[in-house]
């Protein structure tokens, strides 16, 4: 299939959606609307690069291409980024509206992976109190903890009803990753 001559933004492609890689990184699902064909495109410094392509019939994503260097990324990583693809265009087939942008708010101070999950870390009012989100795909937070520190030193973390039965191993990745955003944050 030929290569197509659209870049993101431009009135021929159609953004079905948006999300986080566990790496932070940002991708873009682009489709031509009346083809079989969606390309899948990395922010890099603001720039888009295209990094690989779907081929798909009645919503049923066919095939996954990944473009040079990102051929070589892990099974577990085309698999995951093939679940978004999947996801976004069957939704797209089904008429369900695109996905909204996977931006986070500006009062994140930072975020960190763990087993596939992307968490943010907030602030509240009180100085020495923060938040820990889960992120879903559209950026949304949904809170998991809340941190107790003193001057990015962790204190305490409280798991918040739902996520109490979390793993003590979890909790302690949780605190450790926390615990280095807010020293960060606080110095």
């Amino acid at each position: 299939m030929a290569e197509p001559a659209t870049q993101p933004g431009t009135v021929k492609s159609e953004v079905l959606g948006e999300w986080f890689t566990d790496n932070g990184n940002q991708l873009t699902l682009l489709a031509r609307p009346g083809t079989g064909y969606a390309s899948v495109w990395l922010s890099y410094h603001g720039q888009p690069v295209k990094i690989g392509r779907a081929l798909h019939a009645v919503g049923v994503v066919r095939e996954v291409r990944w473009e040079g260097l990102w051929a070589e990324q892990t099974d577990a990583w085309k698999s995951q980024q093939r679940s978004h693809i999947t996801a976004l265009i069957a939704a797209r087939h089904a008429g369900q509206p695109p996905a909204p942008k996977a931006e986070l708010p500006s009062s994140v101070l930072g975020t960190f992976n763990i087993d596939g999950f992307r968490f943010a870390v907030e602030p509240t009012l009180a100085p020495e109190h923060a938040v820990l989100s889960v992120i879903n795909v559209s950026g949304g937070l949904t809170p998991v903890a809340d941190l107790l520190h003193d001057n990015g030193h962790l204190c305490g973390l409280a798991p918040r009803p739902g996520w109490k039965s979390t793993p003590e191993d979890r909790k302690r990745r949780w605190r450790r990753e926390s615990e280095a955003i807010l020293t960060q944050a606080t110095a």
